[in-house]
């Protein structure tokens, strides 16, 4: 019954949604859709990136509405053969169309080599509503599909309502999932995330930080078993209109999930818990391993004090057990020393540890600290490692999530991130306090290792100017800027060329900042000026002679974190001396 009803529901969706005339197709161009945003005056269409750079040739074709038009100052007939002038990322041909009603609608043609998606519905956060959902592919057919939909994300969702991302599920005509291939080199599945980085003053942080740490991070540490396995997203740009309107550049990107970690399934038979997942949802002591229930929670609850459960799905397996998690926990929070050290290498997976520290700090990812991690368990009854997989980072290389300010002090190049981010986080700092089976080292080497391959300057630099030319070659940046002006996030006018040169300066001025003074042989501590292992009345006379110019100002100087060297400094630092708060 409930899957008759779920086949009548969907028939319905397709019916009125087809009748809708903001979801009219008007016409093709060489069979590739023409999608039409009648509010702004834009016509665009998906075309292979071959095609750009010169005139192209395409039969036209109108669907049952479409009885006249004229592109370019051409009129143009059903079927007719027409030569479009200099396809490029500025192209904005005239184009008139008259309706079957007498209607007429103006505006300009325009061609993008990135896939365009057409969607349309109500959604909320946590309902997945089912309605066509259309993938136009520049060098593949088109496709027509049904997917279930909600909105996801939290700062974006409430700030950003233009640029809201969503969770999307591929289902067939009786509502049962669909597995789809949408992009080469991406899974197939039914399962996606469409990301608008509405955060994002550039809309690519996210996308090019999961693509260097799909290049940089040591394979999780099952990864003999399960070569394919990924600790990240990958994804593919693209441009969207939803309910017949432009929204703009969106980044269709697969889940962290079981599927994409590799983890080993439930066993349905034996009622068996193999691999786990859970996703550290939201900072609290928990999630960074400072304390620990008393006893193991309940299996009935779907979170464990921000630790989500996300395999095995709680809809489907019902208790979960949370002891590896747990135990994980107890042993950071409450073991003794000589426990600790002896037992964590068992426990967490080490070297994506210290990829993940080292990620982090080259991105000054400060939004994911003790958040926007998952953590997975390749097969509970072989071993208990936990191994971890990043995620949301548009507040990273320079940006702030605070739309107040996105460019703050606080995400300057010298901003020290492992001051907190080791103190906060119970295993990070006992690994480095201790040293475990020489950690310290361990971290340096490996950062080392990495500024001469992914890590280099220049190879930061790339990953980001080498999407922008892309997104300008396509006239997607175009459309960005000229869609979100003003941005309803930032409440600016984003700007391709101006954040990307923010970023190209920042990224130089980071790794200079983590060379000399992070990830060295001996670390100097921010305020130590004269470096011998406290602060006291010597470090302020240090600090006096920087703001003087008796002495050469560094970094180390800025006690309060506000990207200056000034009597502020002096006053927190001798407060810190006192031991007022500061």
């Amino acid at each position: 019954m409930l899957r008759h009803f779920n086949r009548l529901l969907i028939t319905a969706v397709l019916v009125l949604t087809s009748a809708s005339a903001s979801w009219a197709q008007f016409m093709q161009l060489n069979g590739k859709r023409v999608l039409s945003d009648q509010k702004r005056g834009l016509w665009l269409c998906s075309i292979a990136e071959d095609n750009f750079g010169h005139d192209y040739e395409a039969v036209v074709t109108f669907d049952s509405t479409l009885v006249a038009l004229n592109i370019n100052g051409q009129e143009v007939s059903d079927s007719d053969n027409v030569v479009l002038p200099d396809i490029n990322a500025n192209t904005k041909l005239p184009i008139t169309a008259t309706l079957s009603d007498s209607t007429t609608i103006v505006g300009n043609l325009q061609f993008t080599f990135l896939p365009i998606i057409e969607y349309g519905g109500t959604f909320n956060k946590t309902t997945f509503v089912t309605v066509p959902f259309n993938i136009m592919r520049p060098d593949d057919t088109d496709i027509f599909a049904l997917a279930a939909i909600r909105y996801r994300g939290s700062l974006t969702y409430y700030n950003a309502p233009e640029k809201r991302s969503y969770r999307v599920k591929f289902v067939d005509e009786n509502g049962e999932k669909l597995d789809m291939k949408l992009f080469n080199g991406l899974r197939t599945d039914n399962s996606w995330v469409l990301d608008g980085g509405g955060a994002d003053l550039i809309r690519i942080r996210n996308y090019v930080s999961a693509g260097l740490w799909n290049d940089m991070a040591t394979k999780p540490y099952y990864a003999a078993d399960e070569p394919k396995a990924l600790t990240a997203t990958r994804g593919q740009l693209v441009e969207t209109f939803r309910d017949g309107e432009y929204v703009g550049l969106y980044n269709m990107c697969e889940p962290i999930d079981r599927k994409q970690m590799r983890l080993k399934k439930y066993d349905s038979e034996t009622l068996a818990i193999h691999g786990q997942l859970w996703k550290a949802d939201n900072r609290s002591q928990y999630t960074l391993m400072n304390t620990c229930a008393k006893n193991l929670p309940s299996g009935n609850n779907t979170a464990y004090n921000y630790f989500e459960t996300k395999y095995p799905d709680m809809d489907e397996v019902k208790p979960t057990n949370y002891r590896v998690l747990h135990e994980l926990l107890k042993l950071c929070a409450k073991a003794d020393d000589e426990t600790f050290a002896a037992q964590i290498s068992n426990r967490l997976d080490i070297p994506a540890v210290i990829d993940h520290y080292i990620f982090l700090e080259v991105l000054l990812a400060f939004d994911n600290e003790g958040k926007n991690i998952y953590w997975g368990c390749y097969d509970r009854t072989t071993s208990e490692k936990l191994t971890l997989a990043v995620w949301d980072m548009d507040v990273s290389f320079g940006q702030d999530w605070n739309n107040a300010n996105l460019h703050s002090n606080r995400v300057q190049p010298w901003t020290d991130l492992m001051q907190g981010f080791i103190n906060h986080h119970r295993f990070l700092y006992r690994l480095f306090n201790l040293d475990v089976d020489n950690f310290n080292q361990k971290v340096n080497d490996r950062y080392h290792e990495l500024r001469e391959n992914e890590l280099t300057n220049e190879s930061l630099i790339e990953r980001f100017t080498s999407v922008v030319d892309m997104l300008k070659r396509s006239g997607t940046a175009q459309r960005e800027e000229w869609r979100h002006a003003p941005d309803k996030f930032s409440k600016q006018n984003i700007n391709f060329d101006q954040e990307l040169q923010y970023i190209v300066n920042w990224i130089p001025r980071r790794m200079e900042y983590l060379d000399n003074y992070v990830f060295v042989e001996h670390r100097i501590k921010r305020g130590d000026i004269n470096d011998d292992g406290i602060i006291d009345i010597a470090d302020v006379n240090g600090i006096i002679n920087m703001i003087l110019e008796t002495t050469e100002a560094t970094p180390i100087g800025d006690f309060n974190y506000d990207s200056k060297i000034d009597v502020e400094d002096v006053n927190t630092m001798i407060n810190y001396i006192l031991g007022i708060d500061y």
